[in-house]
């Protein structure tokens, strides 16, 4: 042999310069000593650089390798070892076979951002301590005044009333993270919470209620989103495995923050059972002020009008039948005091001029 062989016994990482010598099966030769002998009939090819046959034998040890790089060893193993391509040695690449694993392969991924991810979300907004979310929120702030290019609403007088309004709601609501709302400029009628407790509320929803009752019923059923950290969960589930990485490094208001705000706050609604859920919240948050939940249904059915879903706070929080009728349904009468008086009123409602 011009080049010698390189013998691995698979019994250890020891690697062997030998030599070849043909005679009833492939003797295997260090320093003249003979170390193994492969049957003919039992050697196998392996997959190998273009340069080089490597090969097995299937009475051998299963991890045992020779590699050879001699041209004329080659021809003599080949002329000599008729099942070099027989079970236990390399198969022929099958291009519909690797087809099937990469379709394989995808359907797994999907299946797991799919199925998995939401699993994931639900066990990590139960365990997520209440504390990170306000950077949470702190973090979309900017993102929020790109998509809102409005400017914040300011005005003394109206400011004072929101924050009455906000602190009677929360002292029934009893969230664990105090509410921080913030008024923006917009046409828009809508509002949202985002996690750590950041409630948004455009100057077009202000101006499309008629009473605080109207008001204050939407403002608790954001206030069921945060209770309940829906924000948190749709933040993972949107996030997925980018917000997931994120949180394992401890980075909590990366590319995962922004992408909550491009993809939830706005195109994503919750599901039925969410938007059950924080109702359900709303009525209870009013019933113990003792005021009517009716008003918040109707300031709903009022903003279902021609052309209004498309930007209203329904595009992301869908009215349904059973939803109007279970807020009529849960409707009482007034038996506590005004959440605002005829001023306090009238200075909210002007707070964006």
């Amino acid at each position: 042999m011009d080049d010698p062989g390189v013998f691995f016994d698979g019994q250890s990482n020891r690697r062997r310069t030998v030599e070849l010598r043909f005679s009833g099966g492939i003797d295997i030769l260090e320093d003249g000593v003979t170390v193994a002998s492969w049957p003919y009939g039992d050697v196998r090819r392996i997959d190998a650089p273009g340069d080089a046959m490597r090969l097995c034998c299937v009475t051998a040890s299963p991890l045992a390798r020779l590699e050879l790089r001699d041209p004329v060893a080659w021809r003599e193993v080949e002329r000599r070892c008729s099942a070099l391509t027989g079970p236990g040695g390399a198969q022929p690449i099958s291009v519909l076979r690797i087809a099937a694993w990469s379709v394989a392969a995808a359907v797994a991924i999907v299946g797991m951002i799919w199925f998995g991810v939401p699993v994931v979300a639900d066990e990590l907004a139960e365990v997520l301590p209440t504390r990170w979310e306000r950077p949470l929120g702190q973090a979309v702030d900017q993102q929020v005044r790109v998509l809102f290019p409005g400017t914040p609403c300011t005005k003394p007088e109206g400011q004072a009333a929101l924050t009455k309004l906000v602190a009677t709601l929360q002292s029934a609501a009893h969230l664990p993270i105090a509410p921080d709302p913030v008024v923006l400029h917009s046409p828009i009628p809508n509002a949202f919470a985002l996690p750590g407790g950041r409630i948004y509320i455009l100057s077009a929803l202000i101006a499309r209620a008629r009473s605080p009752d109207e008001l204050a019923g939407v403002l608790a059923h954001e206030f069921g989103h945060i209770s309940h950290r829906d924000g948190v969960r749709r933040l993972i589930r949107d996030g997925g495995s980018a917000f997931l990485v994120g949180l394992l490094l401890g980075d909590i208001t990366g590319a995962g923050a922004a992408l909550f705000t491009a993809r939830s706050l706005l195109s994503a609604a919750y599901s039925r059972d969410i938007e059950a859920g924080a109702d359900a919240f709303a009525v209870t948050v009013m019933h113990r002020l003792g005021r009517p939940t009716a008003p918040l249904g109707a300031l709903l059915l009022r903003l279902a009008g021609p052309g209004e879903e498309q930007f209203s706070v329904l595009r992301d929080h869908p009215l349904t039948p059973d939803r109007a009728r279970r807020l009529e349904e849960d409707n009482t009468i007034a038996t506590g005091p005004p959440l605002l008086d005829a001023a306090e009123w009238q200075a909210l409602r002007t707070v964006c001029e």
